[in-house]
């Protein structure tokens, strides 16, 4: 299962522990959107690439 975790903004130290736990034995990518200019054309590509999208704010 491959799952893609999206960042609103800088993740604190526990929503990193919880991805660690989300992405064990999954494959796993990630997208920022705390950017200046995010890319949303790659951001729809993985997205319909992932099985599961969690998002964090």
């Amino acid at each position: 299962m491959k799952i893609l975790q999206v960042y609103r903004s800088e993740p604190s130290d526990d929503v990193k522990t919880l991805v660690g736990i989300l992405n064990r034995d999954r494959d796993a990518d990630e997208f920022s959107l705390n950017v200046e200019n995010p890319d949303y054309d790659q951001l729809v590509e993985k997205v319909f690439a992932a099985d599961k999208t969690v998002c964090w704010w």
